[in-house]
């Protein structure tokens, strides 16, 4: 193409001439008229607005590159201030719900009861769900509900006052909306006040509930699974229909205990004080061979195989 292209370009550049005559002056001529028809392209013809157009395509690509790598470079920018401007504003926010916490369970060391029941009572507001607000993730949600759950597990160990211990055991039961029961499980309850709990239908599987006065606590279907009530006083405490597979009951006090319809495969009864307990329908089996206290004093002055008690009963 570029051959074919040069030869229509030289095509008609130089003039004919006849009979040879004056051909030196002819081809002068020719060479005049080809360097100004070069010199009117470069300055006014196609050549000149070839260059022209080529200036402006440089420039006009120069310039826009710029003006569209400034602009990422700003919208970079900006995304990367209002990350951290974010970032930030998260922190304060975190800040704020963290002294309001603190706070709310500095209460519960008020020396004014009426404080600590108030205190009590707005950790089971959290438990249900935290303040709008507050604008917590689902994540911080869930730290901030287990640790109330803890905070309100070692008040009920160290507080005395009735009522304050009454709406303690009522806010740690309370559970996040769309939900049939609280989730307790694997809690140390170890030495808690708990007398006249109502915690039916809670899972307290693998909860440690060591020396705990329990004494006419509802337990009423409650999830007991692998829970620990070494030493604990359940003194009448109504546990019919819980499910305490695997549960360990050793030492406890049981007299006077509903387990009517309780799962009771494979707990520990060593050593329990049985004086009173009502079995019916519960469901046994596979239970660890030791020995229960079924003494009406439980003093250990009557003693009898667990097997043959549960068998009894």
């Amino acid at each position: 193409m570029a051959f074919v292209f040069q030869s229509r370009a030289e095509r008609g550049a130089l003039t004919p001439v006849s009979g040879g005559k004056n051909v030196l002056s002819q081809r002068e001529i020719d060479k005049l008229d080809a360097e100004i028809r070069q010199i009117r392209s470069d300055t006014s013809g196609s050549l000149f607005w070839l260059k022209l157009a080529g200036v402006f395509v440089t420039v006009g690509a120069a310039v826009g590159g710029y003006l569209l790598g400034q602009t990422r470079t700003t919208r970079e920018r900006a995304e990367a201030e209002q990350r951290i401007a974010g970032q930030r504003q998260d922190f304060e926010r975190r800040q704020n719900v963290d002294a309001t916490y603190q706070a709310i369970v500095q209460e519960l060391s008020s020396d004014s009861a009426l404080l600590r029941v108030a205190s009590a009572v707005k950790l089971g507001k959290l438990l249900e769900s935290p303040p709008v607000e507050w604008h917590v993730t689902a994540d911080r949600s869930r730290e901030l509900s287990d640790l109330t759950k803890q905070v309100l597990a070692a008040s009920l160990a160290i507080e005395t006052e009735p009522k304050v211990l009454k709406a303690l055991t009522i806010a740690i039961a309370l559970h996040a909306a769309g939900t049939e029961a609280g989730d307790l499980s694997g809690l140390d309850l170890s030495g808690a006040h708990a007398t006249d709990a109502y915690w039916a239908r809670i899972n307290f599987a693998n909860a440690d509930f060591y020396k705990a006065d329990l004494s006419s606590a509802s337990f009423r279907g409650a999830g007991l699974e692998g829970a620990q009530f070494r030493e604990a006083s359940l003194r009448d405490a109504v546990l019919a229909g819980a499910t305490c597979a695997g549960t360990n009951f050793k030492l406890s006090d049981l007299r006077g205990a509903d387990l009517s319809g309780a799962d009771l495969r494979g707990a520990n009864f060593e050593d329990v004080k049985v004086f009173g307990v009502n079995l019916s329908g519960a469901q046994v089996g596979e239970n660890p061979e030791c020995r229960v206290d079924i003494s009406s004093e439980g003093d250990g002055s009557e003693r009898m195989p667990a097997a043959d008690w549960l068998r009894a009963s």
